[in-house]
Parts: structure tokens; C-alpha cells; sequence
């Protein structure tokens, strides 16, 4: 299995660095790119990308939020990757889509073995928990893109700023903040950021 191609999204330069070392000590592995951010990753083209590493916890769309915008732009399978060995958070991360979860802490030959496998078409789960929590939360009912305009609402950006960075028209915008508004049952901009938040949609730094 030569030539493969792994994005990295971490909100932290250390980690990326060091993650990024121990993937280079593979001749399997040939290029490595890197994201601090859900929304930062979406300019990688989806054909440079064979396999992705996800944070679990980062500001904006965490891992867990930000699986299923991913997962509509690279069709590629998805590592969660986190500080902790909770199992909710293993149960949500299968839920969310993701194919292996890995604890920061693990070596580098579990990172490794961890990738090949799931390259292999296995998923990477421990095998010591049980893994049939199912997440119910708003997420669940909104879109990739409103995940993506809500995400950017939690920046304070307005719509005209929105719609340029995602490559839409205002009225769209408009739309989806509507949307996002009616679903979080909320009736203003304000209480949406708040409600994101509180619910763990959006993190901020």
C-alpha cells in the first residue's frame, strides 16, 4: 500500500508537527497535508486525500459536528482522534461516521497499524467497549451547509462575509440562517451562537 495521501485537522501547530513526524517514519505513507480547522480542510481537493485524521474537540466544528460536512466533501474513510478513551465519545464517533478512534496517546506503531487497517477496510475501534450509544442531537438535523454557515455565524462574520467564503449567494444565506434559526427553535442570531454552543455544535477558541 504505497502513495498514501493523509490530511491532518488539529487546531494545535504542536500536534500537527508531531503527528506529522511519525507518519513521515512510513515509506507507505507519501504525503501529508494539514488543516487547523473543519472549514480549513474543505480547500484540500478531495482527490489529493486518501485517509483523514479528525481532533474530536476543536473551535468552530468540532470532530464530532464536523464529521458529517467532511464526509459530504471527501469521500474518504475518517480517524477520530482524542484526549480522552471515553467511551460516549467512541459511541458518537462511530454514530458520526468515523471508521477508527484513537487516543492521542497511543504510539506511533498504534497510529500506524491504526491507518493500515482502516486502509485495509477494517474499522479501529477498542475492542473493550461497548459501542452502541446512539447521538441524538440537533446536529442530526441540520445540513452540512447549515453546520458549515452556522460555524461561521459563531465567528461573527455577516452574511455577505458568509457567502463569499462558501461561495453562495446572500439570499442563500439568508435561507440557511433562517433555517438554522427554526431548527434550533431560537430567534436571533445571538441566541443560535449561544444555543450552538450550549449544545456542543460549535466550540469556541
Amino acid at each position: 500500500m504505497a502513495g498514501l495521501s493523509i490530511l491532518i485537522i488539529d487546531d494545535h501547530d504542536l500536534f500537527r508537527t508531531g503527528m506529522d513526524m511519525i507518519l513521515k517514519q512510513d515509506e507507505r505513507i507519501e504525503t501529508i497535508l494539514e488543516a487547523g480547522s473543519v472549514m480549513d480542510a474543505l480547500k484540500h481537493n478531495q482527490s489529493d486525500i486518501d485517509l483523514i485524521l479528525l481532533d474530536i474537540q476543536m473551535p468552530g466544528l468540532d470532530g464530532l459536528n464536523g464529521i458529517k460536512v467532511l464526509k459530504e466533501n471527501f469521500a474518504v474513510p475518517i480517524i477520530m482522534l482524542s484526549d480522552s478513551n471515553l467511551t460516549d465519545d467512541m459511541c458518537e464517533a462511530l454514530d458520526s461516521g468515523a471508521v477508527g478512534f484513537l487516543p492521542k496517546s497511543s504510539s506511533a506503531k498504534m497510529i500506524i497499524d491504526a491507518i493500515m487497517l482502516v486502509m485495509d477496510g477494517t474499522e479501529c475501534f477498542p475492542k473493550d467497549k461497548d459501542l452502541t450509544k446512539k447521538k441524538n442531537d440537533a446536529s442530526e438535523e441540520l445540513t452540512s451547509r447549515q453546520l458549515q454557515v452556522l460555524s461561521l455565524l459563531c465567528e461573527g462574520k455577516p452574511n455577505k462575509t458568509i457567502a463569499r467564503e462558501l461561495d453562495l449567494s446572500e439570499n442563500t444565506v439568508r435561507v440557511h440562517v433562517s433555517a438554522i434559526l427554526s431548527i434550533l427553535d431560537v430567534s436571533s442570531r445571538s441566541e443560535a451562537i449561544l444555543i450552538a454552543q450550549k449544545r456542543k455544535l460549535i466550540r469556541l477558541s
